[in-house]
């Protein structure tokens, strides 16, 4: 299933392909804490922004948390009930040693592949435990209506890039 683009970047701002400009909540929310109280909190008119620890989704292909993916994409898809978007910062919360950064990016792929019908998802934040151009290529594969976000200075070079 592949989802339209609603969105469009420019000057580091996220736009509707209108031209009207979603404001980013600055206060984040915890994976964890995602419920349905939640989503009939969230505003509409901002941006949710929601941390997504890695050891949440799972640390690799074998351990995978796919109960935990399928009650977020209910989150999301309650999200998308009330025309909420959000935007999905993956966390490290368990460093990547030598050679797991390959697994830190295909855990954060797995998770979109789980929640690809949610129009409610805007994209990813880049982490910084992950070479940008990777994360963003792997992500776009399948999910081209994706944008990018992120805080470093670095990634916010780059002009596909909102800033968080």
């Amino acid at each position: 299933m592949k989802l339209e683009k609603k969105f469009k970047v420019e000057d580091g701002k996220l736009l509707f392909l209108d031209g009207r400009e979603l404001a980013v909540c600055k206060d984040r929310v915890e994976a964890k804490d995602c419920n349905s109280r939640l989503a009939a909190a969230a505003d509409s008119a901002k941006l949710l922004v929601i941390n997504l620890p890695w050891t949440q989704v799972g640390l690799d292909e074998e351990n995978y948390n796919e109960e935990f993916l399928a009650a977020f994409r209910d989150f999301l898809k309650e999200l998308e009930e009330r025309s909420v978007y959000a935007a999905i910062v993956p966390v490290a919360d368990k460093i990547p040693g030598e050679g797991e950064e390959e697994a830190f990016v295909q855990s954060f792929k797995h998770c979109a592949r789980r929640i690809k019908d949610c129009v409610s998802v805007a994209g990813f934040a880049v982490p910084q435990q992950a070479d940008s151009d990777y994360f963003m290529a792997e992500l776009s594969q399948k999910h081209e209506q994706y944008v990018f976000f992120s805080t470093d200075k670095e990634h916010l070079q780059n002009s596909k890039i909102v800033n968080l």
